[in-house]
Parts: structure tokens; sequence; C-alpha cells
């Protein structure tokens, strides 16, 4: 049987994102200790974020910032022998949708800036040949209505226990948009939060574009043992799309 490695592509640090409770070595010494292979870091970035820390508009001085929790997750992995990737989970201001970002690295990030204070279609019609938006918890409480058109996938499991997360809507938007991607992840802010969800993956990808890469190429499978009837339903998708 093949070789697969287990990837969280949404987890929060303490560093950077105002709601992460752990620290980025925190985060990373449990997924090691449940045995997954990498994950991805997906820290906040959203105008509420740049109006705490972007004092001296300074974008590179956000950016410095912003990567600390990605850097200190990477120090750690380095050191353990886990996988790092980056990702971002941006929020515009028409309202309070999240979206993941995969496809990035500090080079793109810094420039590139302020790329949250445009709308969520706008950021889309720009970026959508550069990087892969996925949709995070699109039917949460308290969510704005899907812009279907601004997202190339969605989360069909957040694993996140606070949130009414409405997995079985995330689901049946993806059966009404059968090219959509979809992703599975736990949404990691506090202890507890980790190794709920994630993707088995054919390699370790080296960096956050090999890892859009494998799900583009939809090599990946989802993983969940806490969602397993969302994980089967993606499977019998997947038959029917081999059809």
């Amino acid at each position: 049987m093949m070789e697969e490695f287990l990837f969280d592509p949404h987890t929060h640090t303490a560093e950077t994102s105002k709601c992460g409770h752990l620290p980025a070595a925190e985060v990373v010494d449990r997924y090691v200790r449940h045995g997954f292979s990498g994950l991805v870091v997906t820290d906040h970035l959203h105008p509420e974020y740049l109006s705490r820390i972007d004092t001296d508009h300074d974008w590179n001085a956000v950016c410095d910032h912003y990567l600390s929790g990605y850097h200190a997750s990477k120090k750690r992995g380095d050191e353990v022998g886990f996988q790092v990737l980056l990702g971002a989970e941006l929020r515009f201001p028409e309202n309070d949708n999240d979206y993941l970002v995969y496809g990035i690295d500090e080079n793109w990030l810094r420039s590139n800036p302020y790329i949250c204070c445009m709308s969520a279609q706008e950021f889309f019609d720009k970026y959508h040949d550069q990087v892969l938006i996925i949709h995070a918890h699109p039917f949460r409480k308290g969510s704005a209505p899907v812009q279907e058109t601004a997202v190339h996938g969605a989360e069909i499991i957040n694993g996140n226990p606070r949130h009414e997360n409405n997995n079985d809507l995330a689901l049946a938007l993806c059966r009404r948009h059968p090219e959509y991607y979809r992703l599975a992840g736990s949404d990691t802010h506090r202890a507890g939060d980790e190794a709920q969800a994630g993707v088995l993956l054919p390699e370790k990808p080296k960096d956050s574009f090999a890892y859009k890469h494998l799900i583009e190429t939809r090599r990946f499978r989802l993983w969940s043992p806490s969602f397993q009837s969302y994980v089967d339903a993606d499977e019998e998708m997947r038959k029917e799309e081999l059809k």
C-alpha cells in the first residue's frame, strides 16, 4: 500500500493570531504526538489585525509580525523533523467570511501589500491563477452568504468544536459545485482542537506551492475520524466524478 502523509491545512499560532492560545512550538509538538507529518500555518490576516499591528503604515513591518508564528512553527518543525508550510486565512472588509490561501511564500506576501483590504471577489479576480483560495467554514453561524464565484473550493469539514460550523451545508455547496476542491482542517486555536481533521497526501510537499499543486491535481484524501461520514461522502463523490 502506498505511503501517505497526514497534514492539517488549517492551524493558528499564539504569536500571530489574537485568538490563538497555543505557542507555535507547542502546536507542532502536539501534531507530532498525534502522528501527523506536517501542517500549514494559516494565521489570520484581516483589517482588524492591521488596525492593531500596522501603526506605522509599514507593510514589511506587518509581515515581520505576521510571519512570527510561521517562523516559530518552522523552527520547531525543523528541530523535530516535521514539515511546516505557510498559508494564510484572509478576511476582507465586506463581512466576516474567512478564506484559506495556499501557494504563497514570504516573498509573495511582501510583494502583495494589504491583500486583505479589497473584496473577496476582487482578490479572486486578481490572484485566482496564482493562489488556491478555499472558503473556510463557509456556513459557520454568523457568516455572510457565500460568494460562490470567489473561491476554488471549501472546507466540508471544519473541526473547531466551539462553533456551529454546519459542515452539512458546506458539503451541499460542493455538491452544487463539483468543480470545487473539498478540504478538511482542524482550525486549531487551543488545546484539544488539534488533529480533528486533515488531508492525506502521497508525498511530503516541500512548500506551500507544492501543497497547492497536490490539491489542484486532486492527489489527496480527506481524513477525520470525528467526521467520518463526510470523509465517506467525499469518497463517494470522487467515485462518481471518475465515471
